[in-house]
Formats: structure tokens, sequence, C-alpha cells
């Protein structure tokens, strides 16, 4: 899951209608970009789902980090967040870019190996690339 961190500026479409209902936090690949919901659906029971923030673009947002592979993140280092692995962030994917992983950015500070967590400079305009 992706959380934004503090009140940051951040780059997101509000015309998306999501097929089901979605969490805050949510990963998503929609058309040409990958990114998360900002806010979780809100809608009673009977109701049509109505548009939510997509948000593609963020400065500083708080990831799962993939844990139990003893890495080390350092700062600066681009990361991508694993399908498999409910979308975890890791430094060295294996696989596709765009299927088995998505580039989602760089890092802001060091994620030693036993973290759980990282902060990323989340930028979801090139997801299916292997930088």
């Amino acid at each position: 899951m992706f959380y934004p961190r503090d009140h940051q500026i951040y780059d997101e479409s509000y015309d998306i209608i999501p097929a089901a209902a979605v969490v805050k936090g949510q990963p998503a690949q929609l058309r040409d970009v990958f990114g998360f919901w900002l806010t979780a659906s809100q809608v009673p029971a009977g109701t049509a789902l109505i548009e939510q923030t997509f948000i593609y673009k963020m400065r500083q947002v708080l990831a799962d980090k993939l844990t139990g592979s003893g890495e080390e993140i350092q700062a600066l280092d681009r990361v991508y967040a694993v399908v498999a692995q409910a979308y975890a962030i890791t430094a060295n994917p294996t696989g596709t870019a765009g299927v088995d992983y998505y580039y989602c950015g760089t890092t802001k500070f060091d994620a030693a190996a036993d973290d759980d967590e990282v902060i990323i400079n989340f930028d979801g305009t090139r997801y299916d690339e292997n930088i």
C-alpha cells in the first residue's frame, strides 16, 4: 500500500470511476500510468460508484518494503513495486517491467534490511520501464 506522508504536492486524475470499490493507498495501473487511490470509496449500498482521486506523482509517499529478503535500500535508489508481493518496494526487481513489477520512483532515505517501510518520491508515469 502507498500512503501520502504529511501534506504533499501531488499530480492526480479525478475523472476516474473505478470498476469496484477501492481502498485508500491501493495501487493500480490505469491506462498508461501506475498510481494509488487517495481515499477509500465511500459509497452507500445500492448506489453507483463515484469519481475517485488517483495519484500518479507525489513527492513523499510511505510504502511497504519487501521484507524477508535482507535487502537494504539506499537513498536515491530507483525502486519498483513487486506485483506478486502485494506491491512491496524493492530496488532489485526480477521479471518483466510493467507486468511483474512497476517502476515507482526513487527513495528519499535509506531503508535497512529489517525495515518494513520506505519513503519514496513516487512517480508512476514510467511504470513499465526498467530504468
